[in-house]
C-alpha cells in the first residue's frame, strides 16, 4: 500500500493528455480540461497504470503487453473524451458552478496540501505522523471532518474501482478486506495532507465539494469509467504504459 495515492488525490500534479473536446469552441474547451483537471477524475488513469506495472514487474515482456492492451479503455486520452463527452450533458449554469467551486481559493489550498503530501509521501515525516496517528488517535470530531471530506471527494470509491479493475484485467484475487484498508489508506493521507489546515476551511472545503452540481459531475464521471476489458488488437504505442 505503500505510495498508494500517487495519482487520484494529486490534483495539481496530474499531466493530461488533449483530447478532441466535445465543446465547439476555444473557451469551452478550456472549461472542460479545467473541470477534468481541478477535479482530479483523470488521475485515476495514471493510478490504474501504477497498480498493473507493479504486478506485472516480474511478468514476461509479451505477457506484460498483453494485459496492458487490456487496460487502454483507462489511458490518459480515453478517459478524457469520455468525461469531455460527458461534460457536453450540463447546462452553461452548471459548468459556469462547477468551475467557481475549482477556481475557489480553499479548492486551490487543498490540491496544494494534497500535492505537497504526496511528494512527502514514504517520506521520515509522513512515516513518523503514521506512527503518531495509530499510537495517539485525533479527536473524533477532526477525524469525522476528514471522512465526510473523502466521503465527499470519492477518493476511496474512485481507488476501490482502480484495484478491482486491475485486478480483474490480471485475474488476480484480491486480499480480502482490502476495501476497508483502502479507506482507511485514504483517511490517513488526508489527516496528514489537512494537519494544519483548521476545522472551519475543512468543513467549507467539504461543502464546496458536496455542492450539487459538483456530486453530479463525480457521480456520473465514475459511472462512465470502463466496466470492462479493452480489444485486444491496438498497437504497442498506444499502450496504456506509454507517454502521452
Amino acid at each position: 500500500m505503500n505510495r498508494f495515492l500517487t495519482s487520484l488525490v494529486a490534483v495539481t500534479g496530474i499531466a493530461l493528455t488533449s483530447a478532441e473536446l466535445a465543446y465547439g469552441d476555444g473557451a469551452n474547451e478550456g472549461a472542460a480540461e479545467r473541470i477534468i483537471s481541478g477535479s482530479g477524475v483523470s488521475g485515476i488513469s495514471t493510478q490504474v497504470r501504477q497498480l498493473a506495472e507493479a504486478q506485472l514487474s516480474d511478468s514476461k515482456d509479451i505477457e506484460r503487453r498483453q494485459r496492458m492492451r487490456q487496460l487502454l479503455p483507462w489511458s490518459p486520452s480515453a478517459l478524457n473524451e469520455s468525461f469531455t463527452h460527458l461534460l457536453a450533458s450540463f447546462t452553461d449554469d452548471e459548468i459556469t458552478r462547477l468551475l467557481m467551486i475549482i477556481d475557489d481559493s480553499l479548492m486551490a489550498r487543498g490540491r496544494l496540501m494534497e500535492d505537497i503530501a504526496l511528494r512527502e509521501q514514504g517520506t521520515p515525516e509522513y512515516e513518523r505522523y503514521m506512527q503518531r496517528l495509530a499510537a495517539y488517535p485525533p479527536a473524533v470530531s477532526r477525524v469525522q471532518r476528514l471522512e465526510g471530506l473523502v466521503s465527499a471527494t470519492r477518493m476511496s470509491e474512485w481507488l476501490i474501482r482502480a484495484q478491482t479493475s486491475v485486478a480483474g484485467v490480471l485475474e488476480q484475487d484480491l486480499d480480502q478486506g482490502y476495501e476497508a484498508t483502502t479507506r482507511d489508506t485514504v483517511l490517513n493521507f488526508m489527516l496528514y495532507a489537512y494537519r494544519r489546515v483548521s476545522n472551519a476551511e475543512i468543513d467549507a472545503l467539504t461543502r464546496l465539494w458536496t455542492d450539487p452540481v459538483m456530486q453530479r459531475w463525480l457521480t456520473e464521471a465514475l459511472a462512465v469509467l470502463p466496466e470492462t476489458a479493452g480489444p485486444s488488437f491496438v498497437t504497442d504505442g498506444q499502450l496504456l504504459n506509454t507517454s502521452q
